[in-house]
């Protein structure tokens, strides 16, 4: 079968390798459509600490079910599903107090097992155990559905973050995932979102998806903008999503009183971000680091897609068959692309 292969950091090279087979405790899927994901664009550029290559990269995964082992109950042949790539093992300090997300021991698709950039993937135990596999429904299309494993990590940071009803929310940062913390706040009840990017098309994107002001940070200071927009205030929640150290650190100088800084985005490993402390203790913000989803945020997010409350049509901007995935990472750090879906 085809697959996307990482050999090593920089090295991705498509290539026939041969089709899972399928034990008496798995499930076989035919992929349909797979998301490149900036994580994903990470690690095919510098590789990752937990890989061991070669591998198949892809966790943003759906497809059908085209064989079953023989112990296995609840699927059929010709099922529709998406697979989360959350897969716990339960038995953690972590996972003991049910935070899934912060699991010692993941067993993580396109990282720890073969992933879904390939024409077939295997769905092991761990995961029809574990992790959570999400029959989609009439009405909804792969392509829709692989918009849940993104929106779940911003439905669970906004819910930490208890985003609310009268909230001003600012978003640094409009890649797919910023657009989404937009429309996510937007739902939840938001006043006043405010978007600061560096791309003017961004901007004009980050608009259809709900912002109601635009900040070009590379133009105007987005501190001073943001506190302009706010009357003086600052804003309720600042969602940094994007990986800079100065965006860290404008985003508690704009928080209001007793304001929210969620740190979404990671930076480059040993970056360190000054922060003036003085800020935080005297108006007592809170920071919050996010990573990650549990198996609830991820099913409510696939709920959301499904039931048409959150429209996700709008960020595919290119579908491209696997072989272009090269094609797909370059549009998508030339800021041409919001989401790149891929086609094995």
């Amino acid at each position: 079968m085809k697959a996307a292969v990482l050999y090593g950091p920089g090295d991705l090279r498509i290539e026939e390798v041969a089709k899972p087979q399928v034990d008496p405790e798995s499930v076989l899927i035919k992929i349909d459509s797979v998301g490149l994901c900036g994580s994903d664009i990470r690690t095919i550029g510098f590789g990752h600490h937990r890989i061991k290559y070669p591998q198949i990269l892809g966790h943003e995964i759906t497809g059908m079910v085209v064989e079953t082992g023989g112990a296995v109950e609840g699927y059929s042949l010709g099922e529709r599903v998406y697979v989360s790539p959350i897969v716990p093992c339960l038995k953690c300090r972590a996972c003991q107090k049910n935070w899934y997300s912060q699991c010692e021991n993941f067993t993580v698709p396109g990282t720890t097992i073969p992933g879904g950039f390939a024409e077939y993937m295997l769905l092991p135990k761990s995961i029809l155990e574990r992790g959570q596999v999400i029959k989609i429904p009439e009405g909804m299309t792969y392509e829709q559905a692989v918009m849940t494993e993104p929106l779940s990590s911003v439905y669970a940071a906004q819910e930490n973050a208890d985003v609310k009803l009268g909230n001003i929310v600012v978003v640094i940062g409009l890649g797919p995932i910023g657009c989404m913390h937009i429309q996510t706040a937007k739902l939840r009840g938001a006043v006043k979102v405010i978007a600061i990017e560096v791309l003017d098309s961004r901007l004009e994107l980050a608009k259809s998806f709900g912002a109601d002001e635009v900040i070009n940070s590379n133009n105007a200071d987005p501190v001073s903008e943001v506190k302009r927009l706010t009357d003086g205030w600052g804003a309720d929640v600042i969602i940094s999503a994007n990986p800079s150290t100065l965006a860290q650190r404008q985003a508690i100088e704009m928080a209001a009183k007793r304001g929210k800084v969620v740190f979404f985005g990671g930076v480059k490993k040993g970056a360190l971000t000054e922060i003036d402390s003085n800020i935080v203790h005297y108006n007592q913000l809170m920071i919050i680091g996010h990573y990650g989803y549990d198996h609830i945020d991820n099913f409510n997010s696939f709920q959301l897609i499904a039931t048409k409350k959150f429209e996700v049509d709008q960020y595919i901007t290119h579908v491209l068959p696997l072989e272009e995935i090269h094609k797909g990472v370059e549009l998508t750090q030339r800021g041409e692309a919001i989401k790149v879906i891929l086609k094995p």
